[in-house]
């Protein structure tokens, strides 16, 4: 018996020994070219005799026969292409897919829809590749679980090209864990057109060559699974399960069915590297019973008993609150046509432009410039008799003030001057928490006088109607000879913007008082009373959702800037503050002196110390890292030894740099890297000593590689909104060194950024490696889930960038794109450029070098930076939200409710600019509401708040 064991182990053996080694060959069946350019998504090339793979815009699958591989262990695996003509290929990046593709009958490039498309598993049957409205993206390249490599080709004769393949590729192929394989270029800034034989050029077709070792028998053993509810992922018309698979031996994937019917692969994970994997299942009937069946597959292809249980999906989520009917205003009676007078004064509600021109057809009442304004004597904050306002303890309120000339003559020495507000118990919201601001007008983009920037405006200060300027004061156009000029020459008003701050320990309840409104000749003085309305709950110090100004460069006077930012709920981040260094590698030195002083009170909160918002930090500062900082990038410090090309050279270096490069990793010296962390080890060290540990600290590679030749910067790469495959790895390396080097200090502080214009690329690239991303294009449906995944798969922070209202627009759009960018799951938004010089005084938005001019040096009006009215906007955005969290609070509901909530009270309107690229920040556009809107879904959602204290 002993005898015949060692005999049969002796076969077992012989057998492995005479597999191992054998090269088998995986044919191609059948092939797709697809393309993400404009409407070519919309196409189909299944019998094409060729396809095309050019970086992200154009890529192909293909089906494999992988018989010949099932079963047994894969040593070495390589995929061969033909070229169809001269290419620029170098890195290859290939993938599994995960849904089920028709190859289609189109036999010519850019075909009619026939099988699949982009936007298409199968146009015939309308079948997605994932969720509705997803794309070919969203089920490759590490996208919908899928499994992902890439590699450098490697040139082979009469025109055939290889690239390396992983086992589990293999693995994936043999088992039917994919639909064939994704192929695509991994890109350079020539967008050279690749083209490679596909299965219907015979002779040419693609094929797999695999090296085979071991059988693989064994399957793997039944698994233990735990079913259950996930309420914390239901929707408002769905449900969800959550099913948690015990670590098992030999798995290499999951099949699943769910009532009798395959769960797709894009909803399924591969086991976890160990312990248990947690899948959710989404999109499930609510609280439904689910009878499910989870099979363990070996790599090769063997399956497991099926583990059979059942559940109930969780009950969808149930609707908010309902909101009370938001109703127009109505004036409190029929005041008539108003008689002719010197002066008149009303209010208007806070974000309207008011025109300050003459106009003819109402000359008592200035006309608005955008459609968010109600005609007639009642608006958002005026019956015709009393200003109307309301807010939360810690919140500010506000409107504005106009002031009408009613004669030809100039209107002289106008003075504002407001009373204390009082309640019931004698209790007051003194005078100091009343600001004024008096509207600056600019010229906008289209050449039109409009309110822009507000300048403070001392109780009592007087000012004229029209504005008479001169000298250094006037606009340029018109400072001739220092002649004193009408500044807006058929100027007919001035508007005037209040803001009452609402101390967080004031009494809720009614509280009144007025303005009394005064010039020469005008006897008595006008008066304006004012109700305002104290709602007993508090907005925080600390935001729940970030507007974060960014900015190129620091301002002089820069603290002057962070505090205006902070005053109106806002966060600038200007790039950057660095600190000095002495040495190199990893004996180099951080000097603080400099570094603290300018940032230290801005990390402390003693730089707000008089501010509304108590002492609070700012939320987020940029970290001063890039590629040249700590060591600047040369021959010696990174191992590229083509040309570097300077400012105005070709950019055909730059694509030499592509092709040519050694791996990022690789080039860097051990000196670079030393630096590296040596610097970062201090910063995290002096910052601890310091006790600076609540603000954010970004570590964000900003640079694009083409500024090496438009602006004569040194960055090699594009981190900053990543396209081709070696931007995504620089960005890859660069955060990967920062997240490994901070060891275990907290990534809630020492966060390594990403902006990305094209999360539809992203998919695992940067798991465990990011910490937050700012994302482009936020602004659709397939944008909000793709995010939404990337933060349940990652756990990365998601928030949003891109511009603010244009200068053209409504103010009230800003506030919508902030309420947009919250309720769809974002965390803060960043304009792009919000510095402007003192040329936006005259000029607006042009002044801004490209983004908008929120904050500008005020030296002509005696200042040291004014506030654009978008920047209250931002506020009131802000504080809108800060309302929703605290509803969302006291009755236990998420976003999707609130915004569900909010969208059944109002339109919240979102798009893009037709025709702008995926990388330009200014392309979202957002539409506006009615300033009675916005008002009125304030107070109802207030209402409910303290309903539910």
């Amino acid at each position: 018996m002993k005898r015949q064991r060692l005999w049969a182990a002796a076969c077992v053996a012989m057998t492995a020994w005479l597999h191992a080694g054998e090269t088998v060959r995986l044919k191609a069946t059948a092939d797709i070219w697809l393309s993400d350019c404009g409407d070519e998504r919309n196409t189909s090339a299944g019998k094409c005799g060729q396809f095309k793979i050019k970086s992200i815009q154009e890529m192909a699958a293909i089906r494999f026969d992988a018989t010949p591989a099932k079963g047994r262990e894969v040593l070495k695996a390589a995929l061969f292409l033909r070229r169809a003509g001269a290419d620029m290929l170098r890195y290859i990046r290939v993938s599994t897919v995960n849904q089920d593709w028709e190859e289609g009958t189109s036999a010519r490039p850019y075909g009619p829809a026939s099988g699949a498309t982009y936007c298409l598993a199968d146009a015939a049957t309308k079948r997605p590749w994932a969720w509705p409205g997803s794309m070919f993206c969203d089920v490759i390249m590490s996208s919908g679980y899928t499994l992902d490599t890439w590699a450098e080709r490697k040139e082979l004769a009469d025109g055939w090209v290889s690239v390396a393949l992983t086992p589990e590729l293999i693995y994936a192929l043999a088992c039917g864990d994919t639909d064939g394989l994704a192929v695509m270029d991994g890109g350079n800034l020539a967008y050279h057109n690749n083209f490679i034989h596909s299965v219907q050029s015979r002779g040419n077709e693609p094929y797999i060559e695999v090296e085979l070792g071991k059988p693989l028998a064994d399957a793997p053993p039944k698994p233990a699974v735990k079913a259950e509810p996930a309420p914390d992922k239901a929707h408002l018309a769905a449900g969800a399960l959550r099913l948690t698979i015990a670590e098992g031996k030999g798995v290499f994937c999951w099949r699943i069915t769910l009532n009798g019917k395959p769960v797709e692969r894009w909803r399924v994970k591969h086991p976890e590297p160990s312990g248990p994997t947690a899948i959710v299942l989404e999109d499930l009937t609510p609280s439904e019973k689910c009878d499910i069946e989870v099979v363990a597959v070996s790599p090769g292809g063997v399956a497991s008993p099926a583990e059979k249980l059942s559940a109930s999906a969780s009950p969808a989520l149930p609707a908010a609150p309902a909101l009370a009917k938001l109703q127009p205003p109505r004036a409190v009676a029929d005041l008539g046509p108003l008689a002719k007078a010197r002066m008149y004064a009303w209010a208007a509600p806070p974000l309207v432009k008011i025109s300050p021109e003459l106009t003819m057809v109402s000359p008592e009442k200035p006309r608005a410039m955008f459609d968010d304004m109600e005609t007639g004597e009642a608006n958002a904050v005026w019956d015709g008799l009393t200003v109307r306002l309301f807010g939360a303890r810690g919140e500010t309120v506000s409107f504005q003030v106009c002031v009408v000339n009613g004669v030809a003559e100039p209107l002289r020495n106008v003075q504002i001057i407001p009373q204390e507000l009082k309640n019931r118990e004698g209790k007051m919201i003194a005078g100091k928490m009343i600001e004024l601001f008096r509207n600056w007008y600019a010229k906008n983009g289209k050449g039109q006088w409009q309110p822009a920037y507000c300048v403070p405006l001392p109780t009592g200060a007087p000012f004229n109607i029209p504005d008479i300027v001169g000298g250094a004061s006037a606009p340029r156009e018109k400072n001739v000879g220092g002649a004193s000029l009408p500044r807006v020459s058929n100027q007919q008003n001035q508007t005037v913007y209040v803001d009452i701050y609402v101390p967080k320990d004031a009494s809720p309840g009614a509280y009144t008082g007025g303005f009394l409104v005064e010039a020469d000749g005008v006897e008595p003085p006008l008066k304006l009373p004012v109700e305002l309305t104290v709602y007993d709950f508090v907005l925080p110090d600390r935001l729940s959702f970030v507007p974060e100004l960014n900015a190129y460069r620091i301002p002089p006077n820069a603290h002057d800037f962070y505090r205006l930012a902070h005053n109106h709920r806002c966060v600038l981040n200007c790039w950057t503050h660095r600190p000095r260094l002495t040495g190199t590698g990893k004996d180099i030195q951080v000097d603080w002196a400099d570094y603290d002083r300018q940032v230290g009170p801005l990390l402390s909160g003693e730089a707000f110390e008089n501010c509304r918002r108590a002492a609070a930090p700012v939320e987020a500062l940029y970290l001063p890292f890039d590629d040249s900082w700590p060591t600047p990038l040369t021959k010696q410090t990174y191992n590229y030894q083509g040309h570097w090309p300077g400012r105005g050279e070709d950019k055909k270096f730059i694509i030499e740099h592509y092709m040519k490069a050694p791996y990022i990793g690789d080039a860097l010296s051990q000196d670079y890297k030393d630096a590296f962390l040596a610097v970062q080890r201090q910063f995290i060290e002096h910052f601890r000593e310091r006790g600076w540990d609540k603000t954010e600290m970004q570590c964000f590679y900003g640079g694009k590689n083409t500024h090496r030749i438009d602006w004569g910067s040194n960055m090699w790469w594009t981190t900053d909104e990543p396209y081709h495959w070696d931007d995504w790895l620089a960005l890859q390396f660069f955060c990967q060194l920062w997240t490994k080097g901070r060891g275990e200090a907290d990534r809630k502080l020492w966060a390594s950024r990403g902006d990305i214009s094209r999360p539809m690329w992203q998919g695992r690239v940067m798991h465990r490696i990011l910490d937050c991303e700012y994302i482009g294009g936020f602004n659709d449906a397939n944008a909000y889930r793709r995010c939404r995944i990337l933060a349940d798969d990652t756990g990365v922070d998601i928030r949003a960038y891109g511009g603010v209202s244009r200068d053209t627009e409504s103010n009230t759009a800003s506030v919508v794109m902030l309420l947009s960018m919250w309720a769809n799951g974002a965390n803060a938004h960043l304009p792009w450029q919000t510095l402007g010089d003192e040329r936006a005084l005259d000029d607006g938005d042009k002044a801004a070098g490209g983004g908008s001019a929120l904050l500008i040096p005020g030296k002509r009006v005696n200042q040291t930076v004014l506030a654009d009215m978008r920047l209250k906007a931002f506020r009131d955005g802000q504080q809108l939200i800060e309302y929703l969290v605290e509803l969302g609070r006291r009755y236990n509901l998420n976003r999707e409710q609130l915004k569900a909530m909010v969208h059944g009270a109002v339109a919240i309107e979102t798009g893009r600019v037709a025709g702008a690229g995926a990388d330009n920040a200014d392309a979202l556009v957002f539409g506006s509401l009615k300033a009675w809107q916005l008002a009125g879904l304030r107070r109802a959602i207030a209402e409910l708040i303290v309903k539910k204290p």
